[in-house]
């Protein structure tokens, strides 16, 4: 779906927001045909933890991030919720029936994919479609650079939407809050699937061919929205098209990142329907289990830090960042600390480390210690686990696989620090913020509307702020 030059590029670009991902277990999907509708629905394991959101306390984050919480990593399952947003998008969107959005060209990080993921899913409620989940890359385990992608988006790295979130609570939100969309499996497109389902129109539509597009210079907004260009592209389409038999069209469409500029929407309504859209995208039970494991073994208010000194990293020397974190964590305990108003308590937070290398954990813990700070990370909390199964859960996840763990601890954490140029610390900061976007930082004498973050500059990303 995107020509070699193009691949080049996108993994040129995407390079500078690299992070860690997740391993996560499959689900199984089983579908029944409703007339000429398809409903799908995916079965999963059965919760084998406490089925109870309120197992984290989340007395001290904004509500909005409270919401992004449950939604995303509740060990139980999540609050029903609305989505209003949403489901006012998919009150307004004129819909195509038997026509379904089949979305490749996503690969990198973890983060990188979930603000894909959100853009693929756009475009099917502004187009008024229904949804093929889609079959996503993983990167290879050491070579962080490998993203395991090809133009024919085929091999064992990628895996189908089931086998990295959880597709059951997207299902559940979208017959909610959006009915008219209808979810398939892509296994069910294959000969012999159980629940096969027949297509007669096979198409795509190039997204790099929307007028005034350039690569990583976000092109839809409200003022040229994705609808008015999928118009022109499927009327197109509609005129070499099959009226004999039955069965769907489907149209393969790349997710490319960055794609939408989401805050160029004066009213602000874009912006809660991404939002909304990113609170589908939950993760599957065993890292939610594990972030809420470690939870319980912190006993009083810890700051959060994303360390990005892995072997790929791109950005300052792991021993610059780590300076400049201590630095900031000095001046975020003058200001929101004992001497403040807002004092936490008497005691310096514990400082809980988002890094995947354990030698770099070491030294920002032993250099830490030197200046007043006591740094833990999952591998030391898992240790002190009364249930062993904690640590073996985290080491079997594969290296680049265990950021989704790291990401629900930045999220509880009652001070984030991350760094500009990361799409990892971007998604964190705008998940903390009320708005849903990092304002600025939390050490400005301006109201952070209580995000409590600081995202220090380093490889600035120019599109992050409005755009992931």
């Amino acid at each position: 779906m995107l020509g070699a030059p193009r691949r080049s590029a996108v993994i040129s670009a995407i390079g500078v927001c690299s992070l860690v991902t997740v391993w996560l277990s499959s689900g199984r999907l089983q579908s029944t045909s409703l007339g000429s509708t398809i409903v799908s629905t995916i079965g999963q394991q059965k919760e084998s933890i406490p089925q109870t959101a309120g197992i984290v306390s989340n007395g001290h984050l904004p509500a909005q991030a409270s919401l992004y919480f449950n939604q995303v990593f509740s060990p139980g399952p999540a609050d029903s919720y609305d989505f209003p947003a949403l489901r006012k998008a998919c009150d307004r969107a004129e819909w195509h029936e038997d026509v379904y959005l089949q979305c490749g060209g996503m690969f990198a990080g973890m983060t990188s994919i979930m603000s894909e993921v959100k853009g693929c899913f756009k475009m099917a409620v502004e187009a008024g479609t229904g949804l093929i989940l889609p079959r996503i890359p993983i990167r290879d385990n050491t070579n962080l650079l490998d993203f395991q992608n090809n133009e024919d988006e085929t091999g064992d790295a990628y895996m189908p939407y089931d086998q990295w979130f959880d597709a059951k609570h997207l299902i559940d939100s979208l017959e909610r809050a959006c009915p008219r969309m209808k979810v398939l499996h892509p296994d069910q497109l294959k000969p012999g699937h159980v629940h096969k389902v027949d297509v007669k129109n096979h198409w795509e539509i190039d997204v790099t061919k929307a007028p005034g597009y350039h690569f990583t210079v976000s092109h839809f907004w409200t003022g040229n929205p994705f609808r008015k260009f999928f118009d022109v592209e499927f009327a197109k389409l509609q005129k070499d098209h099959n009226n004999s038999g039955t069965g769907i069209s489907v149209i393969k469409i790349s997710a490319l990142f960055l794609l939408y500029n989401i805050t160029n929407d004066p009213t602000g309504g874009d912006l809660k329907l991404w939002n909304e859209i990113a609170m589908l995208i939950r993760f599957l039970e065993k890292p939610r289990k594990i972030v809420n494991q470690l939870l319980q073994h912190i006993n009083r208010p810890y700051y959060g830090v994303h360390f990005r000194a892995e072997n790929d990293s791109i950005w300052n020397s792991a021993e610059e960042q780590m300076n400049n974190d201590l630095d900031v964590l000095d001046k975020a305990w003058a200001r929101y600390g004992e001497s403040s108003t807002t004092g936490i308590n008497s005691y310096k937070p514990l400082v809980y480390l988002a890094c995947g290398d354990e030698k770099q954990v070491k030294m920002f813990a032993d250099v830490g210690k030197t200046r007043g700070w006591e740094v833990t990370h999952k591998w030391e909390l898992a240790q002190k686990s009364t249930n062993p199964e904690t640590l073996k859960m985290i080491n079997e996840l594969a290296f680049d696989f265990q950021g989704a763990v790291d990401m629900g601890m930045m999220l509880q954490s009652w001070f984030f620090i991350g760094i500009s140029g990361s799409a990892f610390s971007n998604t964190v900061a705008h998940a903390r913020d009320p708005i849903g976007r990092y304002r600025w930082s939390s050490l400005e004498p301006e109201d952070d509307g209580g995000a409590r973050s600081v995202l220090v500059t380093d490889g600035v990303q120019s599109s992050y702020p409005c755009c992931l």
